[in-house]
């Protein structure tokens, strides 16, 4: 007689040991840029260890987000290395907002913190880039006290620089596309994300600022569309994407201040909405701030009495500066001036 064939009995078990790995992540944490920010879009700031972008149009608010996000880097022993492309960066502004440096000559800066902003292309900096974070981990990057020296790159901006090719006069803005989606998607992407896996000493950042333009809509019913500079890949790459202002236009209300007819923009109220959130899905769209030199605060009357008397001898100072006789605080007047329209979503 043939002999019954045993069947070996299944074990999800043998075939996970097989073809699964495990990984352990670091918990979330946010880079923090304050309470303001945190009650108007539902969470404290850019995720750490992932890679996030400020994005809107001029003037709404994303520079002063950068500043801050590099001041609580600085207090938390992370590492702002900047990369300015688009030439706006003022480290007095900064100073002024409690960023830690000092000029040691005229327009030599030194802190913790590493700057450049001589970069021609796209690839100059990535491979900077690439470069921090190689030495990074070849020398084990420490504080005095043994503790990991982490890096949060902060480019202020993408889509402000071409490719290399583009620079020189052969390309255009699909091969600055292209470059992006190589150089940030299939390069560093992984390098930053995969910084949060346990087994790495490291736990590195990046903070983006866009420039954007609008996508007009394809029919009379459709809305346009806020879309980045240089193509879909950090979009599609970044975890956090939070939206200054409106997607048509700023969408922003200028504050000022007057004395004899004479008048000075003191604030900006402004939107601020996460676009994008694969962190906890936590995203507020209704959110409003009033942004300052100074820093974010709350769009409320009483915040805005609080700011006027606390800076009312730095604005008394401008008028001054810009040529106007010496006054005190109780010549300036405080008022609002509409422009754009900030209501709505679009």
């Amino acid at each position: 007689m043939a002999k019954s064939i045993k069947k070996k009995s299944f074990s999800l078990d043998s075939v996970k040991d097989r073809f699964s790995s495990k990984t352990k992540y670091k918990p979330d944490r946010f880079i923090d840029l304050g309470e303001v920010f945190q009650k108007a879009t539902g969470v404290p700031g850019p995720a750490i260890g992932h890679l996030n972008v400020f994005l809107g149009h001029s003037d709404t608010g994303k520079t002063t987000a950068l500043i801050k996000a590099a001041i609580w880097c600085q207090k938390n022993g992370i590492l702002p290395v900047f990369i300015i492309t688009e030439k706006k960066w003022n480290f007095s502004h900064a100073k002024m907002m409690g960023f830690e440096c000092e000029e040691e000559s005229p327009g030599d800066w030194s802190g913790f913190f590493l700057f450049r902003d001589d970069f021609d292309y796209i690839e100059q900096i990535t491979d900077y880039m690439n470069e921090v974070l190689d030495t990074q981990t070849k020398e084990n990057w420490q504080h005095e006290d043994g503790t990991p020296m982490d890096i949060c790159f902060l480019w202020d901006s993408v889509g402000s620089i071409p490719c290399k090719m583009t620079f020189d006069g052969k390309g255009g803005k699909m091969h600055n596309a292209s470059v992006l989606a190589d150089k940030i998607g299939m390069g560093l992407n992984g390098r930053i994300t995969g910084s949060r896996k346990e087994t790495s000493e490291h736990t590195n950042t990046i903070v983006f600022v866009n420039q954007p333009w609008v996508e007009l809509p394809d029919n009379p019913f459709g809305q346009p569309k806020i879309k980045m500079k240089g193509g879909e890949a950090i979009y599609l790459n970044s975890t956090l994407i939070f939206l200054f202002g409106n997607q048509k236009n700023a969408g922003t209300n200028k504050l000022k201040a007057t004395k004899n007819s004479r008048s000075i923009n003191y604030a900006t109220r402004s939107k601020i909405s996460i676009l994008k959130n694969h962190v906890n899905g936590i995203g507020y769209q209704d959110g409003k701030v009033i942004v300052t030199p100074h820093d974010f605060i709350e769009d409320s009357k009483a915040a805005e009495e609080k700011y006027k008397k606390e800076y009312a001898d730095y604005w008394i100072d401008m008028f001054i500066k810009s040529g106007l006789e010496e006054m005190d605080e109780t010549d300036l007047n405080f008022d609002v001036e509409e422009s754009e329209n900030i209501e709505g979503l679009v």
